[in-house]
């Protein structure tokens, strides 16, 4: 007995010292956990850590490094040098308009054949704090002076008479001055830096000169040709190039702001200059020039909200219409770039596409049918007409009504992709154009930019004049861009866009499609290979055919499509740039295509 009893004695001894030893170690972790020498607020630093560590390095499937990912901000845009732009100021405090307007300066600069303060755009804006929507329109307007006759597309398309009234200023620092954080100086000193010090020219930019070269070479072109070559050689992929005239244009728009440009000097030389190209736009068409906040256009595809612009667009308005037609066939069991699904998609797309030529023009101009058009009854009606078996040889327009309004001129004035993300909440989507490759080919000797072909969109024929696209003095012209924006729960998920005409709805529904229905992140929805039937007076097929195997081109052709082969990654199809929030994940993607050279930067 006495034996057992010095056993428990001791074992409980041993258990004494084991608890102890325990308490000694757990009061060791604890002081390293709670090191006042590593963190002031050990807290936060808990609750951070793990967030960090989760964020992957690099989505899957994008081979050529042009999404990122972030928890603060992100840009996705034509270049890095106009990505970075971005990035800098959303770094510097700017929310996401701020950064937007910065971009799109700076994209005028890095991509002048494309985009410009000659050009027009539209933005697509979410405010986190008070949960609106903000639709931002600011097309160009036809000079009050021209009438229909005047302009002749196979001699004027190249000239200064082809150039609408330049709305690109009027747009960006409207969204600046009512949405944006900081002052005008701030975000186009990038812009203005990036013209006057210069920037490594990038392949498709040389090329783009390049193919120009005769064009620049004409006599009445020599301001051109001395602008974007080294002494007659034009500038090649990897040159630094300068163009101190925009520098100096765009400094007077940051000095000066909207009054500059449309009343100001700087008016005087834009309107001087025009004229003396041929154009009839006067310093009346400039100074009366308004932004116009509109109403967007709205459904619901497959539990998700999807928010694009009303007309002048015509393009938001045809998405709306694909994807309603859509959502009447199961696309998820037909599987991902089958023929059976590539058929279906590009026929519901010819059909939007008829219904967006015929339709839509300028809402101060003519009663549309905007709510029937985007309606889900007016989808199932649609559908009726959709073929099973062979491609339309002429997809129809639906039978909606237009109303031709008598509208005043003050009624008209008030009627390349970016996608921003800040790290307040706020979401931008805007595209911003010159219509053709260098707008006109049309630059008034020491501005350094170029202006739009906008002029050539509309509809000159009076023949035609029942055309809801008719030209009328003072009316906003019709575009295919189509900023938008992806809802899930009233919140945003996804802003996207792309440059592209005819392709920009279509390559926007397809990379919805892969994200929303086929499990994809936003790169490899950007990335995967595309057909599309863009033609809008047959079924021609635009698909990147080394990346589809050779029996389902087969079945295309067999389907009625004529191929029209294009590179294995082509602008022909679209340039998305793209951000997806993943609201669980706490972080964002951010996607750029690489047809389009584009690149996204996030932090």
């Amino acid at each position: 007995m006495s034996k057992n009893k010095y056993a428990t004695k001791f074992w409980a001894f041993i258990l004494a010292i084991l608890i102890i030893a325990s308490m000694v170690a757990g009061c060791t972790q604890k002081t390293e956990t709670i090191n006042p020498e590593e963190s002031q607020n050990p807290v936060s630093e808990e609750i951070k850590e793990p967030e960090e560590t989760t964020i992957p390095t690099k989505m899957e499937g994008d081979e050529f490094d042009n999404g990122a990912i972030g928890q603060h901000g992100g840009v996705s845009s034509s270049s890095e040098y106009s990505s970075q732009v971005g990035i800098d100021i959303l770094k510097a405090g700017g929310n996401a308009v701020d950064a937007a307007v910065a971009t799109a300066f700076a994209i005028g600069v890095t991509e002048p054949n494309l985009s410009g303060v000659g050009g027009c755009g539209m933005m697509n804006i979410y405010l986190k704090d008070t949960n609106e929507y903000v639709m931002l329109e600011y097309m160009e307007t036809v000079p009050m002076n021209v009438t229909a006759g005047w302009f002749n597309k196979d001699t004027d398309s190249s000239t200064a008479k082809n150039a609408a009234v330049p709305s690109q200023v009027n747009g960006l620092l409207t969204a600046l001055e009512k949405y944006g954080t900081m002052t005008r100086e701030e975000v186009m000193a990038p812009a203005i830096k990036l013209a006057r010090e210069g920037f490594e020219m990038d392949e498709r930019l040389a090329e783009a000169v390049a193919n120009s070269y005769d064009v620049f070479s004409e006599p009445e072109n020599e301001y051109l040709l001395e602008l974007y070559t080294n002494d007659g050689i034009p500038y090649s992929n990897g040159d630094l190039f300068k163009n101190e005239d925009l520098a100096n244009t765009l400094q007077a728009i940051a000095d000066g702001g909207i009054d500059e440009f449309y009343r100001g000097e700087l008016a005087k030389t834009i309107v001087e200059g025009l004229q003396a190209g041929g154009s009839l736009i006067t310093m009346e068409d400039m100074d009366s020039y308004e932004t116009a906040i509109r109403e967007p256009l709205r459904t619901i595809y497959h539990g998700y909200e999807v928010i694009v612009p009303p007309p002048p667009s015509n393009g938001g308005d045809w998405l709306l219409e694909i994807l309603n037609i859509l959502e009447n066939y199961d696309l998820k069991a037909m599987g991902h770039n089958t023929p059976e699904y590539l058929f279906t998609l590009n026929e519901a797309s010819r059909l939007g596409l008829a219904d967006s030529y015929a339709f839509i023009g300028d809402p101060a101009y003519y009663n549309l049918p905007m709510k029937e058009m985007t309606s889900k009854e007016y989808a199932a009606e649609r559908v009726k007409q959709m073929p099973t078996d062979k491609a339309l040889e002429d997809s129809p327009a639906g039978d909606l009504p237009v109303e031709k309004l008598d509208p005043t001129g003050a009624e008209s004035q008030h009627t390349s992709h970016i996608a921003v993300i800040d790290e307040y909440g706020n979401i931008v989507s805007t595209t911003n154009t010159l219509g053709l490759g260098w707008g006109c080919k049309f630059a008034v000797p020491g501005t350094g930019f170029f202006y739009n072909s906008h002029i050539s969109n509309l509809e000159h024929d009076p023949a035609k004049a029942d055309s809801p696209d008719y030209v009328m003095p003072g009316k906003r012209v019709r575009s295919t861009i189509t900023p938008s924006l992806v809802l899930k729960d009233g919140e945003p998920i996804m802003a996207i866009g792309s440059p592209g005409s005819l392709a920009i709805p279509p390559a926007i529904a397809i990379v919805i499609n892969n994200v929303l229905l086929f499990d994809m992140n936003i790169q490899e929805a950007i990335n995967a290979p595309r057909a599309m039937a863009i033609d809008r007076f047959g079924p021609t097929m635009t698909i990147e055919a080394g990346r589809f195997d050779e029996t389902t081109v087969k079945a295309l052709e067999d389907y009625g499509y004529e191929m029209k082969v294009v590179k294995d990654y082509d602008s022909a199809v679209g340039g998305i740039a793209a951000i997806y929030l993943d609201k669980e994940a706490g972080f964002f993607y951010a996607g750029a295509d690489p047809r389009r050279n584009y690149k996204a930067l996030a932090y």
